[in-house]
């Protein structure tokens, strides 16, 4: 019964809804120029649970080691390094896994990204498009990896990177 239930809610959202398209900073229902089409279909969700699960990885205040539990960190007094989503469905292993691999790709990718943003050497000469682009490519990254989510720490460095990126974006006159 949900599950007709779920599918007529599926069919009957999908019958009205129309494009959204990105607009440069903006959204809107009409086409611009370079427009990007928006997927704005809803997600449908499992009717009998969720399809996954956030995992915490923990400092223990006494210890270096850091800790996956299945819990928030703070009803066992640790600190919170970082949480993950993971599926449900797979078992506690698989689950560690997929999260350590999460992780080491965030770190992979931020430290591509660094080096990419820095990757001109000292006092070389490069067009002032080059620098914009560069710029943009920048904040795309980090607005990506803010929509990503992560710890308090993450997001305050994903703010400060942005912020230091759209400054040097303003004062190159992009």
């Amino acid at each position: 019964m949900r599950f007709l239930m779920a599918l007529g809610l599926l069919l009957a959202g999908s019958a009205g809804a129309q494009e959204v398209y990105r607009c440069g900073n903006s959204y809107s229902a009409e086409p611009c120029k370079n427009a990007k089409t928006i997927d704005v279909t809803p997600a449908v969700s499992n009717p009998d649970g969720p399809l996954t699960r956030l995992i915490y990885l923990c400092k223990r205040p006494d210890k270096t080691e850091l800790w996956w539990i299945d819990r928030p960190c703070s009803q066992e007094r640790w600190g919170l390094v970082e949480s993950v989503r993971v599926p449900s469905n797979v078992d506690w292993k698989t689950q560690m896994a997929i999260a350590q691999r999460k992780r080491a790709d965030d770190a992979r990718r931020a430290s591509r990204a660094r080096h990419h943003y820095h990757s001109a050497a000292p006092g070389s000469v490069r067009s002032n498009e080059a620098r914009c682009e560069e710029f943009k490519q920048r904040v795309e990254y980090l607005d990506a990896a803010a929509r990503v989510g992560g710890t308090a720490r993450k997001m305050e460095w994903i703010r400060e990177e942005r912020q230091s990126a759209r400054d040097q974006q303003f004062r190159a006159g992009c």
